[in-house]
């Protein structure tokens, strides 16, 4: 795009700074679980009225024992699409966890045979398939109590080979499967397989995981083991620190969360949030477990900086997923308006896709130029800056002063991104340039 520039300019940056208020971007953040039973009719209008306008996720967890032994009817599929098409509609993307159990006791409530469930999730994934672009995840493999994968009869390697595969098939390609634990992940795998390569040649990926245990225990209840990596098999639970060095790797580009649990010495604050951050956590249960959530709420970040003093759920609200700031921009004119900047993530976890960022000058409301730069994942991790840069060309007009603005979408969608500066988050003022 070509700014009109006519002889001599100057560009004058502004200050820039973080804020610490907590954005509302898409795919990350506190989500809260809606628990539908799909034999039963749902109240569209009151589930409406229990939707929080300041989350962008919802955590469906969808219970289908009552077809444990038949097939899934064509009234309960039909609800099924009118509830995902209700999230998508509300621009809700969704964790969705289907299960035969709702209160603890999978191996009664599953089918007595894996048949049964492969034949349910064909049904399912046909519906599921549809609304790909709005799901963040599929959580579990339908078997195990709360659907959480353990106490199941369908649990060793090979059955849940066969579970994923079907899974996969039905749900097609896209859409991230979540296992329970990282043993189960090595399971579906390969040994030494690497954990969130950018390509994987097996069919089942993407494959993530997800915890509902984190820091209930020594070993987030049974997430983790305790032998060393060194000393452990490749089908062994390794220890905390060999598995969360795992999951860091793993959930570079793939999502990871769950629900943080208990007064554990591994839940204090300090603790918690170095997890958080080495793991990529990217969502949150936002009321569940309220013990541990009370504990950061009494808590106080304690360092340096912006955010010394803030209590702990705010803190940790505020740096669950990705976090941009524009950091620093400079500007040079010679032929045309030449700028840097510097874009830094703040956040717990990456961008899971490409987004870009839009630069537009403007003069009394009216945007003169756009310029669109690209912002990969790999280029987005937590806390590393990136640098970008950018001209606009010269062309001739009166001269004047133009605003210079940043704003940051998802390349997918155009679904734009707030940015944790102060002031605007929308819209970023990132400097002035006058054509003198």
């Amino acid at each position: 795009m070509r700014l009109p520039v006519r002889g001599r300019g100057r560009f004058q940056r502004v200050r820039l700074s973080e804020s610490t208020d907590r954005l509302t971007n898409p795919a990350c953040g506190w989500c809260r679980i809606y628990t539908f039973f799909l034999e039963r009719q749902i109240n569209f209008d009151e589930l409406n009225l229990c939707l929080q306008e300041d989350e962008t996720l919802v955590q469906a967890v969808i219970v289908i024992g009552a077809f444990r032994s038949r097939e899934i009817s064509q009234e309960a599929l039909e609800q099924l699409e009118r509830l995902l098409r209700f999230f998508r509609n509300a621009e809700k993307e969704m964790i969705l966890r289907f299960t035969y159990d709702n209160v603890g006791q999978g191996l009664l409530a599953e089918p007595d045979e894996m048949r049964q469930i492969f034949i349910h999730m064909n049904q399912i994934g046909n519906i599921v398939r549809r609304f790909a672009e709005h799901i963040l995840l599929l959580q579990g493999l339908f078997v195990g109590s709360w659907g959480e994968m353990h106490g199941s009869r369908f649990l060793s390697k090979e059955k849940m080979r066969l579970l994923a595969e079907t899974l996969r098939e039905a749900a097609g390609d896209s859409i991230p499967i979540g296992v329970r634990t990282p043993l189960q992940w090595r399971l579906l795998h390969e040994r030494d397989a690497v954990p969130g390569a950018e390509w994987s040649a097996d069919p089942i990926d993407p494959v993530c995981v997800f915890n509902d245990g984190m820091f209930g225990s020594d070993s987030d209840l049974g997430t983790y083991g305790s032998r060393q990596r060194s000393e452990a098999e490749w089908e062994e639970s390794w220890s905390r620190k060999d598995e969360l060095l795992f999951l860091q790797q793993l959930h570079k580009r793939l999502p990871y969360g769950g629900e943080a649990v208990g007064e554990a010495k591994e839940g204090e604050l300090k603790n918690a949030v170095t997890e958080m951050r080495q793991g990529h956590v990217c969502y949150l249960n936002a009321v569940h477990d309220l013990k541990c959530l009370e504990r950061w709420r009494s808590a106080v970040w304690d360092e340096k900086g912006i955010w010394k003093g803030v209590h702990g759920t705010d803190y940790i609200g505020a740096h669950l997923g990705y976090r941009p700031v524009v950091c620093k921009v400079s500007g040079r004119v010679t032929d045309g308006l030449h700028l840097k900047i510097e874009i830094e993530n703040t956040g717990f976890a990456g961008l899971l896709e490409e987004a870009e960022l839009v630069i537009t000058a403007e003069a009394e409301g009216r945007v003169i130029g756009t310029q669109l730069l690209p912002l990969l994942p790999q280029d987005f991790m937590p806390d590393r800056p990136h640098c970008l840069s950018c001209r606009f060309a010269p062309d001739i007009i009166e001269s004047g002063a133009y605003d210079i603005f940043l704003q940051m979408r998802r390349k997918r969608d155009g679904r734009w991104i707030c940015l944790a500066n102060t002031g605007r988050h929308d819209k970023v003022r990132i400097g002035l340039f006058l054509n003198l």
